[in-house]
């Protein structure tokens, strides 16, 4: 892009920015933002709390000494991380099949599934999902906004935008309209300088200049105000509208949307990453909205909250600056969206009835943690207590006395008792009796097993299982108590997967589908309507992607997550599964060959081996191990003989006349067999 096009459309435009009138719509949407704020308060501030509890963090203490970190034993962060793998450790195994049966559309299924995991990979969905994973155990909900960048003054607002130069040129923009404001000019040789270097990186072309695709945002859950006429989990789907609260840079803002955002309301960034030494609380920047206080405005690095507003009634979204009366962008309709309108994901901890909060892995068990580490620190304080020492008669000599205490290790030491026994001038000091039941941490962890499902064997502290009993223990403990939430997960990223792939149905072009699966195979053939000439045909398709209606493409895709495939894959118990189902299937493969060979009917061994399979392992594909069917060979004209083959080198061939399993292993067909019989390819001697 050409840097003095934009000199020249920034000259254009008269100094400062417009500030559009009030809107009585806007003002009507910033008072249901407020009435929300209110109703989530105390839900907001509790996972304030929690953040700080599995945190640990003490930022009014001295880094250097042990009260910084303020519980002994953080039993919270060690559950939540060992929970963690066991739930998200990979990105799932994504299946796609065709919901119309009169077509054949296995190719476009394969498409599909590439497309959607490539799109989905470079959205860097595993990390964006085990963050979530983590705030759903330790803040209620984990929450996940899914959308398609194009264009960055046309999208919904994106915070982990794709790298391209779109950025670079908002702020670009706000550097030009800042230097051109009469009352700027006192900065004006550094907004100069700023400039420069702006036009100068983007002169060198470092970034792509426009990047679209996928993206995946991680929302916390204090920046998503939800329609309050929500009553349970389930239904936030069908709210009437939800507003994210978007942190942003009043500059960036107002380089953005073009609009005098002066009198929008200045935050406070206030995050429990650094403190300022008050009830550790610091300023870091973080873009997490926890206090409103009015700052002195006319700074541009200050930060505003950018309203984004998705009513879904009108099916509109409207964008506003919190303080302002009027819209930043003229409404706009989503634009190729999924039949799912809402873009946020939210994944729950735990759900209940009738209410639209369940408790959290904190809520759970800090009570237990407090108690846990109680007793331990009196256990240590009594220790303490029970140190060794010597209590003496007060009338006795201090020199000699001194001269004991002092001695060294196999030194005789004379003391004069002054005609006492030497027990009662000098002895050790008795140790406070202490009794085991009363630090007995025991029946506090068979109630942190209790609430969260984990055993001890579960709990890592058995890394390598002695015995049967305790390697059952830890599966079935496992299972057990991370069956439901992995549920909740799959369900989501199905959710999440049937949206990507209606998205990117509409949204990429052939062109774009060939980057991730390559050229067709390309070959020629003779052109049927000009005799002699030759045209070129596609011999093998490598990718199928149709063009459809919206209507269409929301009833033509079926999307499933294969069960269990987001969890630590479990190496030893694939092994062991394997073993038992290999020998099972290299019989009924081998009864399948003998009687496609002679041309029988091998379905019912065939159900017999899905169903095999699907006992074992629901994530194998049965169709790699059937034999192919036999291409079909062109009927010879009567009189004619037949091409005889070309002489290869290499071993010695077995007769096909003679041996009818020789002839279905080399992929031909059996004396005396139908064409359409299955046959094996040919197999490496």
């Amino acid at each position: 892009m050409a840097t003095n096009d934009l000199l020249t459309a920034s000259e254009a435009q008269e100094p400062g920015l417009p500030t559009p009138p009030d809107d009585p719509l806007a003002k009507k949407w910033a008072g249901r933002a407020g009435r929300g704020r209110k109703h989530w308060e105390k839900l907001r501030k509790r996972i304030e709390h929690n953040r700080k509890k599995v945190a640990g963090f003490c930022w009014d203490k001295d880094p250097a000494t042990q009260e910084f970190v303020d519980p002994r034993a953080n039993l919270i962060f060690a559950t939540a991380q060992a929970t963690l793998p066991n739930i998200y450790a990979r990105n799932p195994d994504v299946s796609v099949t065709g919901t119309w049966r009169n077509k054949d559309v296995r190719l476009f299924c394969e498409t599909l599934e590439t497309v959607l995991s490539k799109q989905m990979r470079m959205a860097k969905l595993k990390s964006r999902m085990k963050m979530s994973v983590l705030a759903a155990m330790t803040e209620y909900f984990g929450i996940v906004k899914m959308t398609y960048q194009r264009d960055i003054e046309r999208d919904p607002l994106i915070t982990q935008r794709i790298n391209d130069a779109q950025d670079n040129l908002v702020q670009l923009d706000n550097l030009i309209q800042q230097s051109e404001d009469p009352q700027s000019r006192g900065d004006a040789e550094l907004k100069k300088r700023e400039l420069e270097e702006q036009l100068r990186g983007l002169e060198a072309q470092s970034e792509v200049v426009r990047s679209e695709g996928l993206v995946l945002d991680r929302v916390l859950p204090e920046n998503l105000i939800i329609d309050d006429g929500v009553v349970e989990f389930d239904d936030y789907p069908n709210a009437d509208w939800m507003i994210q609260e978007v942190p942003m840079a009043r500059g960036r803002a107002q380089g953005l949307y073009k609009v005098n955002l002066s009198k929008a309301k200045a935050y406070k960034p206030i995050a429990h990453q650094m403190g300022d030494g008050k009830n550790g609380r610091g300023t870091d920047g973080g873009g997490r909205l926890m206090s409103g206080e009015m700052q002195q405005s006319g700074d541009d690095d200050e930060v505003i909250c950018i309203l984004e507003i998705w009513d879904r009634t009108s099916q509109l979204v409207y964008t506003m600056a919190d303080g302002c009366n009027f819209f930043c962008r003229e409404p706009y309709p989503v634009e190729k969206a999924g039949q799912r309108w809402f873009p946020f994901f939210i994944l729950p901890y735990a759900v209940l009835p009738g209410q639209f909060v369940a408790p959290c892995l904190v809520d759970l068990t800090e009570k237990l943690q407090n108690e846990y580490n109680g007793t331990r620190d009196k256990f240590a304080a009594h220790r303490e207590l029970n140190q060794p020492g010597w209590i003496a008669a007060a009338d006795a000599n201090m020199k000699t006395l001194k001269r004991h205490t002092d001695a060294i290790l196999g030194e005789v030491v004379l003391i004069d008792p002054d005609g006492k026994p030497l027990n009662q001038v000098i002895q050790p000091k008795q140790s406070i009796p202490v009794n085991p039941a009363d630090y007995d941490t025991g029946p506090i962890r068979v109630d942190w097993e209790q609430v969260t499902g984990l055993q001890d064997a579960a709990r890592s502290t058995v890394v390598q299982p002695k015995t049967a009993t305790e390697a059952s223990i830890m599966q079935q403990s496992l299972s057990g108590r991370t069956a439901e939430f992995r549920d909740k997960l799959e369900d989501l990223l199905q959710e999440m997967d049937e949206c990507a792939a209606q998205i990117l149905l509409q949204e990429l072009s052939p062109a774009q589908v060939e980057r991730y699966t390559g050229q067709h195979k390309m070959g020629v053939a003779p052109d049927p309507m000009n005799p002699g000439a030759m045209i070129q045909v596609i011999e093998e398709p490598a990718y199928d992607w149709p063009q459809l209606s919206r209507g269409q493409i929301f009833d033509m895709v079926e999307i499933n997550i294969v069960a269990g495939t987001t969890g630590a894959p479990d190496k030893v118990q694939a092994q062991e599964t394997w073993a038992k189902i290999f020998p099972l299937v290299q019989q009924l493969l081998g009864q399948i060959m003998q009687i496609a060979a002679q041309g029988g009917d091998y379905g019912p061994l065939e159900a017999l081996l899905r169903e095999t399979l699907h006992r074992f392992d629901d994530r194998i594909d049965v169709d790699q191990f059937l034999p192919r069917p036999a291409p079909t060979v062109p009927p010879v004209a009567p009189g004619a003989a037949p091409a005889a083959p070309a002489p290869q080198a290499g071993p010695v061939q077995s007769d096909p006349s003679q041996d009818p399993m020789a002839a279905v292993q080399q992929g031909g067909q059996v004396p005396g067999a139908p064409a359409q019989a299955p046959t094996l390819p040919a197999l490496t001697q």
